[in-house]
């Protein structure tokens, strides 16, 4: 993050706050084989062909050079072929044992990508949950529109809906990690994704998304209080508390769950022992190939054999392996991809557009509501009766404080009252 200039920070910080969704969370897909064999773009062929599967050609082409190139000691260098016997025998048995472990390493990758998956899902989810709840019971007036305080409060909570999105992906991704930092805070302030007062608190307290969490939580439970939030019905009161209670305390640990699942992903003396049983049957893939396939045809036709086949070999191994471990790098944290718009990876960008737009959503889908969703006629001009009666009272007690003995502290907690109350 102290790394990223101001360029680079203007452009995640609008990649962040932006609502276009330029490309889907992942590349989609036709299933037409046709299809699928023009792709080039977000495969595993795109990432192997280039480089792993050439370096394995080469390394056949020198083992097969060496036991068939005309020259010094040819005739003893071809006649050592006939030693690769227990080459072969080693490595044809060794197949069977290296393309189980592989597929189930595979497999357990895809599980854990998918898990990822179905989190980052579900904390969006959560979100929109919170913002169904809040923008169905707002306070509305009798014509069923907001009222002007439940509509700044709706635009609030929206705001903090997104800087929680944002500040999450940046502390699981190292992509929008810059965000984090004192600086992308205040690149965050000149988008308008945050203030001034709310960047001090962010940088003080340490705490990222967290502190957001708990502004949100505060903002619903004190909206509830002051009316804003289910007005007039106790029941309905305590109803709402208790589901958005729920669902922050959901959004928490489901949101907690994403890093726990990144620091745990797979245990590394499993990667590596896989890693270099593929490299090891890839290496000695020549040699096998060259007793097998160069000893019943002739010398130039079973060095060409060799080569494609190790060839081959090297592409359906190391592609397996490789997608398992891209797999394990659900969000394209590692430099493991060599290109950049790699298309395997989550791509974290989409996830923040659409909760962007997911943000404003429910508030401008409950703008306005059908006549039966509505609060009966005279409800709002009967609530502001009442606070206007308790503030009122409230300010007789002041004034009758005031001009006691009660003392400043009485005065202090007057004056705290009617400010509630209001």
């Amino acid at each position: 993050g102290s790394r990223a200039t101001t360029q680079q920070l203007r452009d995640l910080a609008e990649q962040a706050t932006s609502t276009r969704e330029p490309s889907p969370i992942i590349p989609q897909w036709l299933p037409a084989p046709t299809w699928l064999w023009r792709q080039w773009r977000g495969t595993i062929v795109r990432e192997v062909l280039p480089c792993d599967v050439l370096v394995s050609t080469l390394w056949a082409v020198v083992v097969a050079a060496f036991f068939y190139c005309p020259g010094p000691h040819f005739v003893w260098r071809a006649g050592l072929t006939r030693h690769l016997i227990a080459v072969e025998r080693v490595w044809s048995l060794a197949s069977s044992l290296v393309s189980f472990i592989l597929s189930f390493f595979l497999t357990q990758s895809y599980t854990f990508w998918r898990e990822v998956y179905v989190v980052v899902r579900q904390v969006q989810g959560r979100l929109n949950d919170v913002g169904l709840l809040v923008a169905s019971s707002v306070r509305r007036d009798d014509n069923g529109s907001y009222t002007p305080e439940a509509d700044e409060f709706l635009r609030v909570l929206g705001r903090h809906v997104r800087l929680y999105n944002i500040l999450l992906y940046a502390s699981v991704t190292t992509r929008f990690a810059p965000l984090a930092t004192p600086a992308g805070l205040t690149q965050l302030v000149q988008s308008g994704a945050l203030l001034e007062d709310e960047r001090s608190a962010l940088l003080e307290a340490s705490t990222g998304q967290n502190a957001v969490l708990l502004w949100l939580s505060a903002e619903c439970f004190s909206a509830l209080t002051r009316g804003q939030l289910a007005a007039g019905s106790a029941s309905c009161k305590s109803g709402l508390s208790t589901v958005l209670l729920d669902k922050l305390t959901e959004l928490r640990s489901t949101a907690a769950s994403i890093s726990d699942k990144l620091s745990g992903r797979m245990p590394l003396a499993y990667t590596q022992l896989v890693q270099i049983l593929v490299d090891l049957f890839v290496l000695t893939s020549p040699f096998a190939l060259i007793h097998s396939v160069g000893s019943r045809v002739p010398p130039l036709v079973g060095a060409v054999g060799a080569v494609v086949g190790t060839a081959l070999v090297a592409f359906f191994h190391r592609s397996l392996l490789n997608l398992a471990k891209y797999l394990l790098d659900p969000f394209g944290n590692t430099e493991l991809y060599r290109t950049k718009d790699s298309g395997i990876s989550i791509n974290v960008a989409t996830i923040l557009q659409e909760t962007n737009l997911g943000s404003e959503r429910w508030r401008i889908s409950g703008q306005w509501v059908p006549r039966r969703a509505r609060p009966p006629a005279g409800t709002e001009a009967a609530l502001q009766a009442v606070e206007a009666e308790a503030a009122s009272k409230v300010a007789n007690n002041i004034s009758v404080l005031h001009s006691s003995e009660g003392g400043a502290d009485s005065r202090s907690k007057a004056d705290a009252e009617l400010e509630t109350v209001q």
